[in-house]
């Protein structure tokens, strides 16, 4: 190969190559931001590291995307990481100290990976099925806080409901997520 063509080819390899590094570094900004953000909320370095470690896992299980040091969205809904050490999650951006009990939002349904609203956050702000299986595994509990009459079905692995939640503004401090594979929200009671 010469000429120009030869020339066209090594300028979109460069082109690649700078598209490809500005993507990394913009990765690696981002990481940094989320442990700088961390850190000014009062973590130490190894509970930052821990986070992180813990906050990829539900990146990876849920299929979502990093949004701050201990969140993470996914279809229609967001995760919040209990910082090591707390029983409560609490969103690092807006929350700077522990959090206390049940913090579901109006108008959602949230899964908690630990008994009496502990653990893991599981926010779900949108109408619709979510496949589950990966994420709410075993023990937990929930707070259905959606607008009145509004109920959540939860599947279990064939496919059928298993169990209907109260209508709205009923919680649960002790469940199992275990045989529940997915759940429905936004189920209007009859």
């Amino acid at each position: 190969m010469s000429g120009k063509p030869r020339l066209l080819l090594m300028a979109m390899m460069a082109i690649l190559a700078v598209a490809f590094s500005t993507q990394a570094a913009s990765a690696e900004t981002a990481g940094n931001s989320y442990a700088a953000q961390a850190q000014r909320a009062g973590l130490t370095a190894k509970q930052t590291r821990i986070l992180q470690q813990r906050v990829d896992e539900v990146v990876a299980r849920t299929h979502g995307r990093q949004i701050g040091p201990n969140t993470v969205a996914f279809r229609g809904g967001k995760a919040t990481v209990a910082v090591p050490g707390e029983r409560y999650a609490r969103d690092l951006r807006t929350t700077y100290a522990p959090a206390a009990s049940d913090s579901c939002p109006y108008g959602n349904f949230c899964g908690y990976t630990g008994s009496a609203y502990t653990g893991d956050e599981y926010d779900f702000y949108y109408c619709g099925y979510y496949n589950t299986s990966s994420y709410l595994l075993s023990g937990g509990s929930w707070g259905n806080n959606q607008t009145q009459h509004r109920r959540v079905y939860m599947y279990g692995s064939g496919g059928t409901v298993i169990y209907t939640t109260p209508n709205a503004f009923y919680h649960t401090a002790s469940g199992d997520w275990g045989p529940v594979y997915g759940l429905k929200t936004c189920i209007t009671a009859a």
